[in-house]
């Protein structure tokens, strides 16, 4: 038996409580279609709060002006890093500069990640107190259980 969903060419990872990382397979061209789902499942990842998003660039070949125009303009992104290495990566980054929230390019991912968890703590206004650390030697809620 076959399942009935279509495969989608991108893989979404919850990173942190308000953080998510998107990856799409190799040479993939990323449709309208597409975007709408990778925020309506990034929402979900994250338990309907906003978030911050590591897009890594890297295997895009192509992102259509539909799925453009639904990432730039997505309401639940507070802040998207993207990541890649080639000229081609930079350029279909460009766009993002003009989206709805702060959007940087970065070739190294480690400075992506160090740039997004300043963003997220500027930014994040979800009522339970949590600051946001990609490193496994940080503990973001370690404020709260020396009180």
């Amino acid at each position: 038996m076959t399942s009935s969903k279509p495969s989608r060419p991108f893989v979404l990872q919850r990173l942190e409580r308000c953080a998510v990382l998107l990856r799409v397979d190799q040479g993939s061209v990323i449709t309208e279609g597409d975007a709408v789902e990778i925020l309506r499942q990034s929402f979900d990842l994250t338990g309907n709060r906003q978030y911050v998003l590591l897009f890594e660039l890297g295997r895009v070949r192509s992102i259509s002006p539909g799925a453009r125009r639904v990432l730039t303009s997505a309401r639940d992104i507070l802040a998207c890093a993207l990541v890649g290495a080639e000229p081609m990566d930079r350029m279909l980054s460009a766009p993002y500069e003009q989206a709805a929230y702060p959007a940087e390019y970065f070739t190294e991912r480690s400075t992506a990640l160090e740039w997004l968890a300043l963003m997220h703590d500027i930014l994040c206004a979800d009522p339970v107190e949590h600051t946001m650390s990609l490193t496994v030697d940080h503990d973001p809620f370690q404020r709260r259980r020396a009180s």
